[in-house]
Parts: C-alpha cells; structure tokens; sequence
C-alpha cells in the first residue's frame, strides 16, 4: 500500500538541502599564531592552519506503534497505554506489556491528566551546545497521576535548590510542540512543601554547595549568551 500522508509539518527539504552543502568539503579555511612547547615556561610561536569541513546529516525516524503518544502532544495532550491484563498504565507508552506473565499483549491507549510527582532529578550545570543557553535547569523523572512509570521533563518556575523527591507538579506544553519529549515541562503545584524527608535529601553543606555552582553557572551563561536565567 502506498504511504498515504494524513498530516504534515516538514522542513525537510530545506534540512537535506543544507545537509548536503558542506558534503566534507573544504570551504574555507584559517590561519592561527599560537603556542608551541612541552611547558608554559618553554613555549615558542607557531603557525597553524586551520580548515573547515561541514557536514550534516538529516536523520528520518518512524515512531511507530507509539506514534499516538507523539501526534498527542503536538495537540497538547497528553497520553500513555495501559497493559488489559496487569493493567500496568505506561508513559511513555509501550505498545506491548513489559510483565512477564502478560507474554508481550498489546496495551491499549488512554489520556492522562497533566501533573504528577518528582521520582528523581538532577540540577544540570553543564550540557550540549543545544541546551547549553538554558542553563542551569533541572531535569527530572516525572511519574505522571495514573501512570506506573515515569517521564523526563524540565522543571520550570522554581529555583533548582528548592526542588525536592516527591514535589508535586503541574505538566505543561511548549507553547508550539513539535512531537518531542521537550514538549513537556512541569512547574510546581501549588506553594511547594517539602514532606518532613525531603530535608534528609540534602544537607546544608551540600546545599551551599550547589549555590556556588548555580551562580557560576548563571555567570557564565550571562557573560556567553546574555542571559539571565534565574528564577525570581
């Protein structure tokens, strides 16, 4: 059966377009005076050149028996599958059940509500160049309300000292999704408040510490992309 097209948003062409340009050919190049030497103390000039080689490669990837999960979140919803047998509710989804005794049955769909609670997180300080303007945020494993399992997202709208194991959160869209898990974001539900074992999470040493590297961080992101990204 012909591939019949039900919807689309695409760039490709333009993508393969400028995948193609560079193609590992030598455009231009550049010519350095640096230094050369076994220690700092013993260094001479030199001459360096320096060429230019761009490539790129625009990658075509089929989401699936999973694609409903997808397609949902470029309409801002939000959805996960549910195993008939176990009733084990995945997000992301699985298309089959993962339970052994369930022997790979098909799950079926069903819509999630939008908020959750942290399982785990981390403060991220470094990144690639893509996220590296966003810095520093928080990135975290969200168990969504109903659902057995958890989805990474950002956490927004907090300062990332203040995030904790259990905060409840409200999940949230971008404001033009793309069929990305980076569509998602949560923010905090309501005034946050630590439950009595979220203090035994971080000690204050710990924390002071990680006070001196977020303003590092934030330093450094102002001076390089001038942006102030903390959270007032």
């Amino acid at each position: 059966m012909e591939e019949k097209i039900v919807k689309e948003k695409s760039a490709l062409k333009e993508w393969i377009d400028w995948a193609k340009k560079g193609n590992w050919n030598i455009p231009g190049y550049r010519i350095v005076e640096a230094l050369k030497g076994p220690k700092l103390g013993e260094t001479t000039t030199e001459r360096y050149m320096i060429v230019e080689r761009p490539h790129g490669v625009t990658y075509q990837h089929s989401l699936g028996l999973v694609s409903k999960f997808f397609e949902g979140l470029t309409n801002k919803e939000l959805w996960g599958t549910v195993c008939p047998l176990c009733e084990t509710t995945y997000c992301p989804p699985r298309a089959h059940c993962w339970n052994p005794d369930c022997r790979v049955v098909e799950t079926e769909w069903r819509r999630l509500p939008m908020r959750g609670e942290i399982w785990t997180y981390s403060v991220m300080l470094f990144s690639a160049t893509a996220f590296m303007e966003q810095l520093p945020f928080v990135l975290a494993y969200v168990k969504v309300d109903d659902a057995d399992t958890a989805v990474p997202m950002q956490i927004k709208g907090v300062p990332p000292e203040e995030v904790y194991i259990g905060m409840r959160v409200e999940i949230n869209f971008v404001d033009e999704p793309k069929g990305d898990l980076m569509d998602l974001y949560g923010t905090p539900s309501g005034k946050a408040e630590p439950p009595e074992y979220a203090a035994l999470q971080r000690d204050p040493e710990s924390v002071e510490r990680l006070r001196r590297d977020l303003k590092r961080t934030y330093e450094f992101v102002l001076k390089r992309f001038g942006v102030d990204n903390r959270v007032r």
